[in-house]
């Protein structure tokens, strides 16, 4: 019995190890996911060190509590400060060029006045008017994760009271220590005293509340057409959308692998057509099958999410630059799935292949994790993936409110995969 086990057991390793690529592909996939998925996760598991948010700052003012808050953000861990670009001062306009550019995602900008609008809120608000408020900009580009912002926030928040305290409360209480002396021969006024409690308990920041003197304003940049800021919503549903239209990339692999093996492809090239025309005839209902699967699953987002209690898919300003994208990326899906039917030459190879090479394309192009919390490096990476032009288009129309002339690039992008992918397929098919 033992020899029967282990002959059947040998032959069925000869079957397997026949099929070198479909093997091959047990183990690539795996070492995928550790690759892409470790490099990619990395920061969410480490302090901050390895991974900083980068965070442009402009300080305007001329005074010292500006000045505080810009050394308290560059000693702050987690966090990579950039006051110069290209050697050259940062200004106001150049970094929300910058974040329009997608090149940065955050902006601190500390106003000329800021300084002196917190010393009048303090020390010449006469009482019971309202003191003038100083304001700090935060401008952020809309599709970066609260989970980034939240942070900045707070921390900006909690320097400027410390700047306050250290910076503003030391002349308050000199103020009320001179004030003394020169009323000491005389009991001092109500008035006078009633004023001087409400300048020192300002100038504490009201026991720690500095909401009555500042604020940090979020906001986007200044030509950036926003409707909304994004949410789980405006960020899933275009990215599993193009999971499944490059995974029907398998079906059209499929296909015309079973059609060669029935010899239904040989008498087909008997026929009066010529093959670019037999091609386009096998490419075109793979086509329009992922076509409708983006409106149907768009529609999910519109109609079917809010009555789960999740937010309405929006889609912004200009909605009909979304066929533009779906085009292209349906090109480049249906291109992928005949350079697969070329590249492998049996169904096991066909869906190892076609698994590891959606799969790993959409961990790179930010479908399973956002590529704006991967590393820089990871990022310029997740750029071989057209899942990752396809995604920044959608959301350039869905959360940016861009329109057609603006995801233009992006659409052309998709166009080359699709002719690489077409080209490479064309030259490698084998006919028989």
């Amino acid at each position: 019995m033992l020899e029967q086990i282990l002959a059947t057991t040998w032959k069925d390793l000869k079957i397997l190890l026949k099929d070198f690529g479909g093997l091959a592909t047990l183990f690539l996939m795996p070492t995928m996911f550790i690759f892409v998925m470790t490099l990619a996760l990395g920061g969410l598991f480490s302090d901050g060190k390895d991974n900083p948010i980068e965070l442009l700052v402009v300080n305007n003012d001329t005074g010292t509590i500006g000045a505080q808050i810009v050394d308290g953000l560059k000693a702050t861990e987690g966090f990579a400060v950039e006051t110069e670009w290209e050697g050259e001062p940062l200004t106001r306009d150049k970094a929300e060029a910058l974040i329009i550019d997608e090149k940065r995602s955050i902006a601190v900008i500390i106003p000329a006045d800021f300084s002196d609008t917190i010393e009048r809120s303090v020390f010449d608000t006469p009482t019971g008017e309202t003191p003038p408020k100083a304001q700090i900009d935060l401008v952020v580009d809309p599709t970066l994760s609260s989970q980034i912002v939240g942070p900045v926030k707070g921390t900006l928040n909690g320097l400027s009271q410390k700047a306050l305290m250290t910076g503003v409360a030391p002349r308050g209480i000199d103020l009320f220590l001179d004030q003394i002396d020169q009323t000491s021969s005389t009991p001092m006024a109500a008035e006078t005293r009633n004023s001087l409690r409400e300048k020192a308990v300002r100038s504490t920041a009201g026991g720690g509340d500095t909401s009555s003197m500042l604020e940090v304003a979020q906001m986007q940049p200044a030509g950036m057409e926003v409707e909304q800021t994004p949410n789980a919503v405006q960020q899933y549903v275009p990215g599993w959308t193009l999971f499944g239209v490059f995974f029907i990339a398998q079906t059209l692999a499929t296909s015309l692998l079973e059609e060669k093996k029935v010899g239904t492809f040989r008498r087909l090239l008997v026929a009066p057509m010529s093959r670019a025309a037999l091609l386009l005839g096998k490419l075109t209902p793979l086509l329009i099958v992922n076509l409708v699967q983006i409106v149907l699953m768009f529609a999910v987002g519109v109609f079917i999410m809010p009555l789960v209690g999740a937010p309405k898919l929006e889609l912004g300003a200009h909605p009909g630059a979304l066929i533009l994208v779906s085009l292209a990326a349906s090109l480049a899906a249906t291109g992928l799935g005949l350079l697969i039917a070329a590249l492998a030459k049996t169904a096991e190879q066909i869906s190892g292949l076609g698994t590891l090479l959606v799969v790993t394309m959409a961990a790179l192009g930010g479908v399973m994790v956002p590529r704006y919390i991967m590393p820089d490096f990871m990022q310029t990476i997740g750029l071989i993936s057209p899942h990752a032009w396809a995604l920044t288009a959608y959301q350039d129309v869905l959360v940016r409110g861009y329109g057609a002339a603006h995801i233009l690039p992006d659409v052309a992008v998709l166009m080359g995969f699709a002719v690489i992918f077409f080209g490479v397929a064309l030259w490698r098919f084998k006919w028989d």
